[in-house]
């Protein structure tokens, strides 16, 4: 079997040109937060530990406008149902928040890669077949590394249940 090493790193997003002033949810915006986040991508929601030892907990997404991913997750429609996934992820991160806990967003920078012949990564993000396959990919990667609590829903294909986290 072939092997395909990955290379990416999770960059904090950012309020502000200077590359300071990390975004915590729920701020608000700034203009150059949603200049510079109005792109195609995949993102991490992470929450802080709150107790030594305690692992971070995370969930991936991608988006065609992550700034508007993020704005959706922060206040989803009143008439989204309960399998919304902005609902979902926003009612989930409430829960976070009400223990006085800290999330940030995270953007995945990663390395331009090719599976027999086609281009992933880089600026191939506005194709929403290879975002959402690198969103797999990297939810699978942080998964395996153990060092995370992953918050996605999980699909049993086999059974088609839902894991009870989510």
């Amino acid at each position: 079997m072939n092997s395909l090493n990955i290379t990416y790193q999770w960059r904090p997003a950012v309020l502000v040109e200077t590359g300071e002033g990390e975004y915590v949810f729920p701020e608000m915006f700034t203009c150059y937060f949603r200049q510079k986040y109005s792109v195609p991508g995949v993102c991490r929601w992470r929450v802080l530990k709150g107790q030594p030892g305690e692992k971070e907990a995370i969930y991936i997404g991608e988006a065609h406008d992550l700034a508007r991913r993020v704005e959706r997750v922060e206040r989803p429609s009143k008439t989204a149902k309960g399998s919304n996934t902005y609902k979902r992820l926003n009612q989930l991160l409430q829960k976070y928040l009400a223990e006085d806990r800290t999330i940030v967003v995270d953007v995945a920078d990663v390395d331009p890669f090719e599976v027999n012949g086609v281009k992933f990564g880089g600026d191939t993000f506005g194709d929403s077949f290879k975002r959402r396959a690198v969103e797999g990919i990297l939810l699978a990667l942080e998964e395996k590394s153990g060092e995370f609590e992953v918050l996605n829903a999980v699909v049993d294909l086999v059974d088609k249940t839902k894991s009870p986290d989510f």
